[in-house]
């Protein structure tokens, strides 16, 4: 079926190929010439197939025949295989036959490799007692040339013993009992191999061929031991029948080195009593170690390298041992509990240890894992820093404590080169917050912007305290009747020094993290901080200095209270103007140790103060002018003592400000003014003055005894505006 098919689609296909060949009439001319060429392509097909077929009938005949050749193959060697089943059993008995041959050649193996060692054999006891002698005057390396040889005689002898089956049953043989002393002998020999291990350090400098010479007895000790092992399986007999091996050496001595080291660290570290005596211990007991550490190290790096074999890798090994005990170290540590300045320490230390022995010694202990578990910093770094908080916290309480304590002193403050009184309350505030800050600076800038937070947080609340303290002892000062504190003034005016050297001082460390961060700007968190702190030290400066008005212009008050009154002002011209000013002049000897900022706050309120207290009296209607030549006499009587007064102040600050004097010239004005004038005068006082109110106008007015009251009445009409002697009221209108 399937070869129909496939004739049905070759006809098909030629039927295609004869078409595409005979589209065209003119085509049929070459009819004969395509025949010869399929006839030719044809017998080439059928050449090529007839050579396949007989490739292929040519491999079947020769697998045939190779499939008959291994079938006779295979026949044979089952024939030889019954053969040799047949011989095997008929030997089942050739064992004991020659058993009795046996035992002589293995006695006779013995007796050789008795013969053979017969000399050192005789000489043991000669050879031991020389062995140690030459331990005991350190030449090592003969030492060990005669007990290797000792020891090779015995354990040659002792594999012919073992060798024989009887031998298994009793191990403790006269033979053992003989070559006993061997063992002492190995024993000291290696005693003094590992006190020359416990000084390789400085042996590698100082006499390195002490060193190798210990290295060379422990290598060879380290091929013997591997000969004796193969040895004993070529033999099959256990490792155990052979007194004192292996050795291992090498690896005894490796232990050796490694518990040296961890010596070192356990002699360096002092005692409780030391610990208890030397605050500083912690620090150079870690500049100790790294120190040691360090000279170690470089030391095994340019010499030791060159006295240990390659195979020890004696430098890595060194790095691993020293890295963990350092680890170690620094874990007891922690267990053990640390205050933040040794939280600080340490952190430092591992990081100074770092970067020392990556640049000098090109040494990176980060390959060996981390010094410290990076969980275990973090809690640390935490640690020191509400550690830090809490001594903050409380050196500013001490600090409040110490600073009430000298405002109740018997002597005055210091003052600086431009005469400005000061405590050194800001300068210990600020200076308290740079050590906490450059103490964890090597902790990175994450921590020192958490401190500076901190420390922040603690400066605020030391100003709440602080202006607390401003207000409690203004009310003790005034329950004394201003006697005590006897220099209450000078230490309120330090105080406002003090605030406004934190506002620079806090500006300061603001700049100055900006630039570590090169930034023009801090985070939005640090910017509120310090813009608080300092508008909140400002607030305390200004709250010290109008304590400081309020405790002066108590003296000035019964002055004050004396103007435009008949006896006092009226009846005594000159009088309490004078003394106003030099009561004035007088305190202003203690404003000058103000620094500028306040000193001009001071002078523009007293200013301030004074003239409201002429406009106080002018609401107050203390008198009242009926004759115009009284009104024109307290008339030129205010204008020439305002004038006064404010060239004083003008004379003390160029910050006073001239409009007071102006407004009350310009009051004193309506004062004599002509009836028929007065609209005039009262419009030109508003436009100047827009703050003057309707009642201040009427007040005045009030004081001329001339007006009816219809006439002042007619005046109230002006609008409020703030400005300013707005805070003035009208006696009876409060």
């Amino acid at each position: 079926m399937e070869f129909s098919s496939a004739e049905a689609d070759a006809k098909d296909l030629a039927k295609k190929e004869v078409v595409a060949h005979l589209t065209k009439p003119d085509q049929l001319d070459r009819l004969e010439q395509y025949k010869r060429k399929i006839s030719r392509k044809k017998a080439t097909i059928e050449s090529q197939l007839r050579n396949a077929v007989q490739t292929q009938l040519d491999g079947v005949q020769k697998g045939l025949k190779s499939l008959q050749e291994a079938s006779g193959v295979m026949q044979t060697i089952r024939l030889n295989m019954g053969e040799v089943e047949q011989l095997y059993q008929q030997c089942a008995d050739l064992s004991e036959v020659v058993k009795p041959i046996k035992d002589v050649s293995r006695k006779h193996q013995q007796l050789k490799t008795t013969m053979v060692h017969i000399q050192n054999i005789f000489n043991v006891p000669q050879v031991c007692q020389e062995t140690k002698e030459l331990i005991a005057d350190g030449r090592l390396l003969e030492a060990h040339r005669n007990l290797a040889e000792l020891e090779h005689t015995r354990d040659e002898l002792l594999i012919q013993l073992f060798h024989s089956e009887d031998s298994y049953v009793d191990k403790n043989t006269s033979l053992h009992h003989y070559f006993e002393p061997l063992a002492g002998l190995s024993s000291s020999l290696g005693q003094q191999l590992w006190l020359i291990m416990h000084q390789t350090t400085g042996l590698v400098e100082g006499e390195p061929r002490k060193l190798v010479t210990a290295l060379r007895i422990i290598e060879r000790e380290e091929k013997t031991d591997a000969l004796i092992k193969d040895m004993l399986d070529e033999k099959s007999i256990p490792h155990s029948q052979l007194p004192g091996r292996p050795k291992k050496w090498k690896e005894k001595c490796l232990e050796i080195l490694e518990t040296s080291i961890s010596n070192k660290f356990e002699e360096l570290e002092p005692g409780e009593q030391e610990k208890m005596e030397n605050k500083a211990w912690l620090v150079e007991y870690l500049t100790s170690v790294a120190t040691f550490c360090y000279t170690d190290l470089q030391a095994i790096k340019d010499h030791g390298t060159k006295c240990f074999p390659p195979q020890y890798d004696i430098l890595d090994k060194f790095i691993k041992w020293y890295h963990q005990c350092l680890v170690k170290l620094i874990s007891e540590r922690v267990q053990k509990g640390l205050n933040a300045k040794d939280i600080i320490t340490i952190m430092i230390w591992i990081g100074d240890v770092r970067e020392s022995f990556n640049e000098t010694l090109d040494i990176d202990f980060n390959n060996y894992g981390q010094l410290i578990d990076p969980a275990i910093e973090k809690d640390l770094q935490t640690t020191c820093q509400e550690q830090v908080e809490g001594n903050v916290k409380e050196l500013v309480g001490k600090m409040v404590e110490t600073e009430r304590e000298d405002w109740d002193s018997t002597t005055p403050p210091d003052a600086d080169v431009d005469g400005a009184y000061y405590t050194t309350v800001g300068i210990t505030l600020f200076q308290m917050i740079d050590q906490n800050i450059s103490a964890l600076s090597p902790l990175g800038i994450s921590n020192k912007l958490r401190v500076l937070a901190i420390c922040l947080d603690a400066v605020l609340d030391f100003i709440m305290f602080y202006g607390s303290m401003v207000e409690d002892y203004f009310k003790c000062r005034l329950q004394t009747q201003r006697r005590m504190p006897p220099f209450f003034i000078n230490y309120m005016i330090a105080t406002a020094n003090n605030c406004r050297s934190c506002v620079e001082f806090a500006e300061q460390l603001r700049k100055r993290f900006c630039l570590e961060l090169n930034e023009t700007v801090l985070d939005a968190e640090y910017e509120r901080l310090f813009k608080k702190v300092s508008e909140e030290f400002d607030a305390v400066g200004h709250q010290c200095a109008t304590v400081i008005l309020d405790d002066a212009f108590m003296d000035l008050e019964p002055l004050l209270q004396g103007l435009l009154t008949k006896d006092a002002w009226f009846g005594n011209p000159g009088d309490l103007v004078g003394k106003t000013e030099g009561t004035i002049l007088d305190y202003n000897e203690d404003f000058n140790c103000l620094k500028p900022a306040y000193y001009s706050y001071v002078i523009v309120e007293s200013q301030h103060r004074v003239m409201n207290s002429y406009m106080q009296a002018m609401m107050q209607k203390r008198m009242v002018f009926k004759k115009d030549k009284d009104r024109e006499r307290a008339a030129k009587m205010i204008k020439d003592e305002v004038k006064r007064i404010n060239n004083v102040f003008q004379r003390l600050s160029h910050a006073t400000n001239p409009k007071y004097a102006q407004g009350l010239e310009m009051m004193a004005e309506l004062i004599t003014s002509k009836t028929d004038f007065l609209a005039m005068d009262i419009s030109a006082l508003a436009t100047k003055h827009p703050d003057v109110r309707p009642s201040h106008v009427i007040a005045i007015l009030a004081m001329r005894g001339d007006l009816n009251k219809s006439l002042v009445a007619k005046w109230n009409s002006f609008e409020h505006l703030q400005g300013v002697i707005q805070d003035v009221e009208v006696e009876g209108r409060n």
